[in-house]
Order: structure tokens, then sequence, then C-alpha cells
């Protein structure tokens, strides 16, 4: 029940989604903002800052600690403005073999005036427990960018994308922004082929003149069409 109760809050507070086919739209509640381990020490720092300066009745000492913390209010609006009004879009996924990687395609569009740099994307749970590898991008103005993430695809079948999570820190890594993404693509995952597998009968056995003699029961190969040739041998 817990888990449960996990999954609805996260759900609902992070706005976690099904598959959104086409292109997806990074408004501003999809993108959340949280102070990082060294926003958190900056905050100390500033704390600390003010209390000497109130002690000590220090004019610099303000001036100090009020230029730091707008820099942090800077901070924040430029990191949260780093990923926010963000296109994503599903790319080409390759078919692969069972027990081979596959690789996803994922579009990052850029139709506002700024740069974005310093986006990371990851596979929250690529499926085997272990973390995905974290792939970085930067996307110019009015510009896109394609990235190539892999999951491993253990069975056969239909292998769709994890969930992503897109992150970034820039400019001065006080503040971590990210958001979620649940891309609508599947990769096609066929059986592994046999290992020295042995070949497939190409012909019929043998006549004492030489030629090959297909049954009508067996499958001994592919040939053209002959006049009088069952309809249900015919591929």
């Amino acid at each position: 029940m817990l888990t449960g109760m996990r999954r609805w809050l996260d759900s609902w507070l992070f706005q976690l989604r099904a598959a959104e086919p086409g292109e997806v739209f990074l408004h501003q509640r999809r993108v959340f903002v949280l102070p990082s381990r060294a926003g958190l020490a900056f905050l100390l720092l500033l704390a600390i800052l003010l209390i000497g300066a109130i002690n000590y009745s220090l004019s610099l000492g303000f001036a100090l600690t009020f230029v730091l913390a707008a820099c942090g209010v800077v901070d924040i609006y430029l990191c949260f403005r780093n990923l926010a009004h963000l296109h994503l879009a599903p790319g080409r996924a390759t078919p692969v073999f069972a027990g081979e990687e596959a690789q996803f395609e994922l579009l990052l569009i850029n139709r506002s005036q700024h740069d974005r740099h310093a986006l990371w994307l990851e596979f929250i749970d690529n499926g085997d427990g272990l973390p995905s590898p974290a792939h970085a991008a930067d996307v110019a103005a009015r510009a896109s960018q394609s990235l190539t993430l892999s999951a491993p695809a253990h069975k056969r079948g239909w292998r769709p994308a994890p969930r992503v999570r897109l992150q970034t820190r820039f400019p001065l890594g006080l503040v971590r922004a990210w958001a979620y993404w649940q891309p609508d693509v599947a990769v096609l995952a066929y059986p592994q082929p046999e290992t020295n597998a042995p070949p497939l009968p190409l012909a019929g056995q043998l006549r004492q003149d030489g030629q090959g003699s297909a049954g009508h029961d067996d499958f001994a190969g592919v040939r053209g069409y002959r006049a009088g040739d069952p309809l249900k041998h015919l591929a």
C-alpha cells in the first residue's frame, strides 16, 4: 500500500504521465527547481554573512550579502529558463536482437531566442536496476539537437522507451531544474539467432540423374513458380 501511495504521490507531484505521442512542450508547471548541495552550502554562507554583518554593523557586509543573494536569485531564474519552454520529440528506433542494447533517438527542439546549455538526459529505470548513463547536450537558439539513449532489450518483442529525466544546473550550479518525459516510441527486438546454427536446406534429395527434387510435404527450398504448383505452396 505504501508503494502505491508513493507512486500516486510522485505521479501527482512531479507530473508523471503515460506515453505522450508526438511533440511535447515543457511548460512551466512541468519544470521543478530545488537547491543543490552547493546551493545549500551557499545559503548557509549567506546566513553566516548576514549574522556577522548584523552583529558588527558592517555596511559592506550587508552589501556583500545582498549582492550574493541577488546572484542566487538570478541563478534560479536562469536555471529555470534553461529548461522551460523546450520542445521534445521521439526520433528513429532501429530494431535489434534480444539481448542487445536498444537505441532510442530523442530530439531537443529549441524555438526560443536564447541558447540552452548543459542539458543532461538519462533514463530513470532502464529495466536492469542499474543507473543509466547521462548524456549532455547544448541546443542553440532556433535549432534542434538529437541524442541517443540506450536501454537493454532482454526479451524479444516490443521494447518501449523508459521514462526520461531532463535536468540542468546551468549556470552556477546552485540549483537543479528537472523535468520528466515519457516518449511514445518502442524498439522491436527480434529473437537472437542461434550461434553456429546449421544451414537451411536449399534443395531436396539427389536423384540418380543428379537433379534435386522437392516433395509436397517437406520444405526443400525456394524456387520460381511453375505451372501446376498448388496455391498453398506459394510464398
